[in-house]
């Protein structure tokens, strides 16, 4: 692919760090896509108490998608992945390329991936979007009081995955804190009719976190069109299918700079 390529933001979900999309690292630079971690820092919080959802939109806006977009004059695709669908969708609003042409900028956000994604409303916080109750996977003040943790996670994050990767994707997971998953988020971009075109769901079959009922469900109460690609896979496809995956982001990302 072009040297011209957009920067794809890995922006990762719940329990997780941008380390989580490796994997998938070499068949991107195979591609020719260069990528960009987009972190948040309601994942391993330094306070639990205070890591909403608005400050994990603001973090990832003005420290890594603004500087690519102004500072290096770089177009960007988000990929995110599951509670980072909440956080990548309202990060990207007004910088679809409709929105920041007519504002006279050059650069702009081409498209949105989501990955299992979760989508939520503006004012509805992730724990409203999965029917107001944690699941019972979600371990509540483990390891310590406001962050929560995954258990078992090989059952419910990668139950697509080999058994004897158990203790190493174990380590890859990190506390997050439970107030991001109750406080809401500002309006999602993805509504916005700039990105008309430019939204791909990576549906995620075989999810024992986000099923894939759930996820349909999420995708209908958007009101507006996907192109949903129904991908073979557990939660994690970065891990358990990286190749594959790869391919279909290079696909979307090529379809996106085709517009």
């Amino acid at each position: 692919m072009s040297s011209s390529l957009p920067v794809l933001v890995l922006v990762p979900g719940a329990f997780g760090t941008p380390e989580g999309f490796d994997k998938l690292l070499p068949y991107l630079a195979e591609a020719g896509i260069p990528t960009q971690p987009g972190g948040y820092p309601s994942a391993d919080p330094e306070d639990p108490t205070t890591a909403t959802c608005a400050d994990d939109i603001a973090y990832l806006r003005d420290q890594v998608i603004l500087p690519l977009l102004d500072g290096q004059q770089k177009d960007v695709v988000l990929l995110t992945h599951s509670y980072g669908g909440v956080v990548g969708g309202a990060a990207s609003k007004g910088l679809d390329r409709q929105t920041r042409t007519a504002g006279r900028y050059k650069t702009s956000v081409i498209g949105l991936i989501y990955v299992a994604g979760n989508i939520t409303l503006e004012g509805e916080s992730l724990l409203q979007a999965v029917g107001g109750a944690y699941p019972p996977f979600i371990k509540l003040n483990k390891p310590s009081p406001n962050v929560a943790l995954i258990e078992p996670h090989m059952v419910h994050l990668y139950n697509d995955c080999d058994a004897s990767q158990a203790e190493e994707l174990g380590k890859a997971m990190v506390p997050h804190a439970n107030l991001a998953f109750e406080t809401p988020p500002s309006a999602p971009g993805w509504a916005d009719a700039g990105f008309e075109g430019r939204r791909v769901y990576v549906h995620t079959l075989d999810d024992a976190c986000n099923p894939a009922s759930l996820q349909q469900a999420w995708l209908e109460k958007s009101k507006v069109k996907w192109e949903v690609i129904n991908f073979p896979s557990g939660h994690m496809p970065m891990v358990s299918k990286p190749k594959e995956l790869a391919a279909q982001i290079a696909k979307s990302v090529g379809g996106f700079v085709s517009l």
